[in-house]
């Protein structure tokens, strides 16, 4: 037989085996028995809820697929549509109301006979990945199932591969409540690095090759930076909002998306604007001072991160510096720019706070990227084609009515979406306020 037509056999037969036919690079990296440790942005989790329609992009998922070339094998706690909590929805492009989706979802994979692959945890802090196994009914029950902690099922899978992206509740708590109380919505530096040393440790005795990411600025997500802190009269003149304790907000402080129904009803809304000079309650507003605690403190985070990424020679996915350079610059693909602009950027979804499909596939590439460079592999990234064209695109109603809709920053989310988003990150909303704060013009 000539080498032609030994060729031509070859190639006839490469076209009819399927892509998992042939092994993916991984270098020294071992993806037989990979877990991933994490808390909502893990999950899946995606416009308010947890639900199969984002769990299968979640970032874990998509790193698992490219890594081996298999769609199955890849467990996750999936809960059909439209999610627990439901997921939001828009409403209405004018005015611009956002709520959840009818209905609720139901788990569909409860009797798995062994711990899921996915053990990312919406609301779960560092320090709940080692002691947490049950919540009463909240969605670590959901996911932990009574069999343990997160860490004590990741140990007990013998994995081969972990990748962990935990500790962005020890601050996000802080930034969507309004309220920074140390040891209650910001986790200690000392607590935090004590228990992310646990779950490095224990994962490494375990026999796994490691993948860590940095947590991002949770002060810059729109669910922080979509209010302007003023208002703009048609001359152009910025009138601040009246902000806690009577005085007026700065350039510098932030309006979370819950103050949109107080503004609605004239809440913060000036005087000579023709409001009644109400106050906005400290809960609905980070001062520049909070913003500055919150910031420090996830960069003492972060660099319990590094140095643990390198003291494992771990991969280190640096999510904090990609995603502040996303908000400076926007991401390119396929001709378009995404940004982080609440409902017209494309990266973010209905809460403010997850990313879309796009987002959650850009992140398994960040993984994929670091993953490759620390053990030597050649896993393919993740094609964005799918999620801008495809099946998987983010397009939403806002982003395709985006000529008809009102201004993205008077975006409302419900009291009932606000309710489950809060439910489902943990995060309280019945703790006291803190002492009131000086007044904003001491403090600079």
């Amino acid at each position: 037989m000539s080498r032609l037509k030994i060729l031509a056999g070859a190639l006839a037969l490469a076209l009819l085996l399927p892509l998992a036919a042939f092994a993916v690079d991984t270098g020294s990296a071992d993806f037989t028995r990979y877990i991933a440790i994490g808390d909502s942005l893990t999950a899946g989790f995606q416009s308010g809820g947890l639900a199969l329609a984002s769990q299968r992009n979640s970032y874990p998922f998509l790193i698992n697929r490219q890594a081996t070339g298999q769609s199955t094998g890849f467990e996750q706690p999936t809960v059909s549509n439209p999610g627990i909590p439901a997921q939001l929805e828009l409403r209405s492009l004018s005015p611009l109301l956002i709520a959840p989706r009818a209905g609720s979802g139901v788990p569909t994979n409860l009797t798995l006979a062994r711990p899921y692959n996915n053990l990312g945890i919406p609301g779960a802090r560092v320090h709940n990945t080692v002691a947490t196994v049950t919540d009463n009914g909240g969605l670590h029950d959901l996911i932990l199932r009574g069999l343990g902690t997160a860490l004590q099922q990741a140990v007990a899978f013998r994995p081969t591969f972990a990748t962990v992206w935990i500790g962005n509740n020890d601050a996000l708590a802080a930034a969507t409540s309004g309220r920074v109380i140390e040891g209650v919505t910001l986790t200690p530096v000392a607590a935090f690095e004590a228990d992310y040393r646990t779950i490095a440790t224990a994962l490494a005795a375990a026999g796994a090759r490691l993948a860590f990411a940095t947590i991002p600025d949770v002060t810059t997500i729109p669910f922080v930076t979509t209010v302007a802190p003023f208002v703009t009269t048609p001359t152009g003149t910025r009138v601040f909002l009246v902000g806690p304790g009577g005085t007026r907000l700065t350039a510098d402080d932030r309006v979370l998306l819950t103050a949109q129904t107080l503004l609605g009803q004239g809440v913060g809304i000036p005087p000579e604007l023709g409001g009644p000079g109400l106050p906005l309650p400290d809960e609905v507003v980070l001062s520049a001072g909070e913003i500055a605690t919150i910031s420090a403190r996830i960069v003492a985070y972060n660099s319990i991160i590094r140095t643990v990424a390198t003291e494992r020679n771990a991969a280190l996915v640096d999510t904090n510096a990609r995603f502040n350079e996303v908000a400076r610059n926007g991401l390119p693909v396929g001709g378009a720019t995404f940004t982080s602009a609440f409902l017209t950027g494309g990266l973010f979804s209905y809460d403010g706070v997850h990313p879309t499909a796009i987002g959650y596939a850009y992140v398994a590439n960040l993984f994929v990227d670091a993953i490759n460079a620390q053990y030597g592999g050649d896993i393919p990234e993740v094609n964005l084609a799918p999620f801008i064209f495809g099946a998987a695109s983010t397009t939403s109603a806002a982003q395709a009515g985006s000529t008809f809709m009102d201004d993205p920053s008077t975006a409302m989310l419900t009291p009932e979406a606000i309710r489950n988003l809060f439910w489902a990150l943990n995060i309280d909303t019945t703790t006291p306020a803190p002492a009131p704060r000086r007044p904003r013009g001491r403090r600079h």
